[in-house]
């Protein structure tokens, strides 16, 4: 979330997943009103950048290249999704999750109408109460691809379904109003283990 009204080259590269070339591409167009220099220590100018305009300049971008995985975290975090949740099997360690959340893209994938509509990011995380684990999930796919039922459904195939006593399967359409909220507390660092599909 951003806190400061403005802000420099050095913390937008911490928040966007860009490059120091993409940043300065982008910053050509940018509304002189929302950008201020100020001197630095050294006595050259550091550019600020106003908070409102950030989103618009560097939220939007490719798809990461296996050799970018470092930017994962910050991409997730940028990224537009459709809907989120998680899952929370009876018992399960992360070697036996991280195929269920691959078998679960599968699943997901034979809804899809053409090639690379779907994108799935999902962490593991241990449970707080007992030795297992479960997954939190983003899915963002083509304008309706999906409906909750759907994935629902496959999450059912999964992990165990929901019962009176226990839910073991949340789901939810992502509200934009969240702004980046859903996708920052689903890509926590302390994850136990994390990937992004499709």
């Amino acid at each position: 979330m951003l806190i400061n009204e403005w802000y420099a080259k050095n913390e937008i590269l911490k928040l966007y997943p860009i490059s120091s070339s993409t940043y300065k591409k982008r910053i050509k167009s940018i509304d002189p009103t929302k950008t201020k220099f100020t001197t630095s220590k050294s006595g050259s100018p550091t550019r600020y950048i106003h908070h409102s305009v950030l989103d618009e300049l560097f939220r939007k971008r490719r798809r990461l290249s296996p050799k970018e995985f470092d930017l994962t975290i910050r991409w997730v975090r940028n990224h537009y999704w459709n809907y989120f949740g998680d899952i929370v099997p009876g018992s399960s360690n992360v070697d036996d999750l991280i195929k269920k959340m691959r078998h679960l893209f599968d699943e997901l994938k034979k809804l899809q109408v053409k090639k690379n509509q779907l994108t799935l990011f999902y962490a593991i995380e241990k449970n707080t109460k007992d030795k297992y684990y479960h997954a939190h999930f983003l899915i963002d796919c083509a304008k309706d691809m999906l409906v909750a039922e759907d994935i629902e459904n496959k999450l059912e195939l999964i992990c165990d379904p929901n019962s009176y006593k226990q839910g073991r399967i949340y789901i939810k359409e992502y509200d934009l109003t969240y702004e980046k909220g859903g996708a920052i507390y689903n890509s926590k660092e302390k994850r136990y283990f994390y990937e992004v599909l499709g």
